[in-house]
C-alpha cells in the first residue's frame, strides 16, 4: 500500500508513530546511472493487534517493510557514537505527488521536511525518494 499525504498521519498513528521501532535492516537496489530502490524493514507495535498481557503492553509487534522508490538522496548512520537503530524518538513521513521524505531521526520537537538537509543533532537518517509503499506482517 502506498503511502500519500492524505493517508500519511494514519499509517503514522497505526504504528504510534515507530516510536522505539527497531531498524531491522536496510537494502539499496541502485541502477548505474539511475536513481535507487531503498527498502527498510522495521519493527513497530501495531494498534490494530491489541494484546492481553499483565505487562505495560497493550499492542503486539509487527514487521513493516518499507520501500522507496526512485530514492535520489539517502543517509544511514550506524556507529558507537550514533546507534540509531532504535527509533527512540519515532519516525516522521511527508508525502506530496512527486517526493516522499521518510526521516527515521526526526528529533524530540516539531518536525518539517525541510530539516533532514540540515547540520545538526537530528535527520542523520533519511530517504527521499518519489514514493514509498509498504507492507505490514504480523509477528506472533
Amino acid at each position: 500500500m502506498q503511502i500519500t499525504a492524505e493517508n500519511a498521519p494514519a499509517f503514522l498513528d497505526r504504528f504510534i508513530t515507530f516510536y522505539d521501532g527497531v531498524i531491522l535492516g536496510v537494502s539499496i537496489q541502485a541502477a548505474p546511472g539511475g536513481l535507487a530502490t531503498v527498502r527498510v524493514d522495521l519493527q513497530a507495535m501495531d494498534r490494530t493487534e491489541p494484546v492481553q498481557r499483565s505487562d505495560a503492553r497493550q499492542y503486539g509487534w509487527c514487521h513493516v517493510q518499507l520501500t522507496v522508490y526512485k530514492a535520489h538522496e539517502y543517509r544511514f548512520l550506524e556507529s558507537r557514537k550514533y546507534p540509531n537503530r532504535v527509533l527512540s524518538d519515532g519516525m516522521a513521513v511527508a508525502a506530496s505527488p512527486t517526493e516522499f521524505v521518510l526521516d527515521l531521526d526526526p528529533g524530540p520537537d516539531e518536525w518539517s521536511p525541510t530539516q533532514v538537509h540540515l547540520d545538526g543533532e537530528y535527520s542523520k537518517q533519511y530517504v527521499l525518494g518519489e514514493r514509498c509503499d509498504y507492507e505490514v506482517t504480523n509477528i506472533r
